[in-house]
């Protein structure tokens, strides 16, 4: 397979989080109203036309959240700023300190297989899972701070670069695979929708070239060229250390969110 050249132009961020306390003066039991939702950081592989996943359950502190049906979602049709909302309830008014995503692999919502995989140019379906698991959870161990009468809104950040990779072993069942399970956590975040932002660009003429251009995103201190260069843990994934990544338009534009 011809392997296509990339020219890569890393950007350093500074990182600001913000934490919030809620209170409850009167001792009752106050609610506030909380949002989930789900976007995407493209792949860089021109093959894939779309990459669907179905979560079947999502979890606070443990506890699967009441009246969410299970939903399967091309998530690469939401970049740049679009976003998916997968939950939009109220729920007591205090501190969580986890959220848990669990993705259906065998079947989607209509319950047809698989329940999570790539679809290549020539229509074919390459199922994600291929190590026999029927589902996988991604936890994320952050402080939720639920306010009595306000409104939370989270954004769950699928990194389709750092977690899809092309498949090596069996070609013959899928050309695509989910990278490991330990490093699946590396390649999907969950922010507070209120403290994030966007970076937007142009990338000058003269960098202009026939291959794809990415914009990468690193904390300051954090981008190394000759390791973010090379292929990195079991799954050989590239610039496994960027935050977020963007490709570049046509016409220089970039848009990172």
């Amino acid at each position: 397979m011809k392997k296509r050249k990339l020219t890569i132009i890393p950007v350093i961020l500074f990182a600001l989080i913000f934490a919030r306390c809620s209170k409850d003066d009167n001792g009752m039991i106050n609610k506030g109203e909380v949002m989930l939702k789900v976007t995407d950081a493209p792949a860089d592989d021109t093959n894939i036309q779309g990459t669907f996943i179905t979560i079947a359950d999502v979890k606070v502190d443990g506890q699967s959240v009441e009246g969410f049906s299970k939903q399967t979602v091309e998530i690469s049709a939401f970049q740049n700023g679009e976003v998916k909302l997968l939950i939009d309830k109220e729920m007591e008014a205090k501190t969580y300190n986890s959220v848990s995503i669990v993705l259906d692999n065998e079947t989607d919502e209509s319950g047809n297989t698989p329940g999570c995989y790539v679809l290549t140019s020539d229509n074919k379906k390459n199922n994600l899972a291929l190590n026999g698991s029927s589902t996988s959870e991604i936890t994320f161990s952050k402080t939720v701070n639920v306010e009595s009468n306000g409104q939370t809104s989270l954004v769950v950040d699928f990194d389709l670069r750092k977690l899809i990779v092309r498949n090596n072993d069996t070609p013959e069942e899928s050309g695509y695979k989910f990278v490991t399970s330990a490093e699946m956590a590396n390649g999907v975040r969950m922010v507070n929708e209120q403290d994030c932002g966007e970076v937007t660009g142009k990338v000058n003429a003269t960098l202009s070239s026939d291959n794809d251009m990415y914009i990468f995103i690193y904390k300051k201190g954090k981008f190394n060229e000759s390791v973010e260069s090379n292929e990195q843990g079991n799954s050989n994934v590239f610039f496994a250390n960027a935050v977020i990544s963007a490709k570049v338009e046509n016409d220089g534009n970039y848009t990172l969110s």
